[in-house]
Parts: C-alpha cells; structure tokens; sequence
C-alpha cells in the first residue's frame, strides 16, 4: 500500500495554516493536528473528547475541535484531535468529509462522489 500525502489549508476562527506534504493515514479515524497548529488558526473546541487506542496498543485521552480543510480541490469541515507529541495526520474522516478516496496502490486521490453532493434525498 503507497502512503498518500496531500497539501491542505487547515482554517479556524483565527486564521489559516497551509499545511505542505502531509499524510494521509485511511486507518485513523479523525484527523491529528498538533495544539499550536489549532490553537494558531482559532480551531472551535468541541465540548467533548475522544479515547483514541495507538498503534503500539496503549490509548490516550484527546481534545476534539472543528475545523475547515481545503485540499484537492475540495474545501469542508472535518474533526481533528490533539495530544501530547501529536504530529500531523489526515484521517478517514477527512477523505468522507470532503468526498475523496485514496487508490491503495497509487495514493492517488479520486473523487467518491461529486463536489458539493453530500447525500441523495428524494421526497
């Protein structure tokens, strides 16, 4: 499986931070950002937190924000976490958000739904 990496503008209350050569990581959930980065672009804090289990098998405790990302093209709000030592990571929650999947093979982006389309409603 390729690792995928993207550009993204990561947006809060405060300002913007243009993310250069971050990951993608379709294993995690929420998207990780490091406190200075939210607490630089103003991140809304959400009034809960989420239990995150690690890949070397412990969990932690972690702050949920909101946030808007732009990359490829695609702009939306998505959720990302914090904690101690965190480094920069988008995750799968991200790729729904802004309708994007990752080809496994490539870490291309291809779109999995169209722009704007968030569901099929039909009265």
């Amino acid at each position: 499986m390729s690792t995928a990496f993207t550009r993204a503008l990561v947006k809060g209350e405060k300002g913007q931070k243009d993310m250069q050569r971050i990951p993608i990581d379709t294993t995690a959930f929420f998207t990780i950002l490091p406190c200075e980065v939210l607490f630089e672009i103003g991140a809304f804090p959400e009034d809960l937190k989420a239990r995150l289990e690690l890949e070397r098998g412990d969990s932690l405790e972690a702050r949920v924000y909101s946030v808007v990302v732009a990359a490829q093209g695609r702009e939306d709000v998505t959720l990302a976490v914090t904690f101690e030592g965190a480094q920069p990571v988008l995750g799968a929650k991200f790729l729904e958000d802004l309708g994007l999947n990752v080809d496994s093979e490539s870490g291309l982006f291809e779109p999995s739904r169209h722009h704007g389309f968030a569901y099929n409603y039909e009265p």
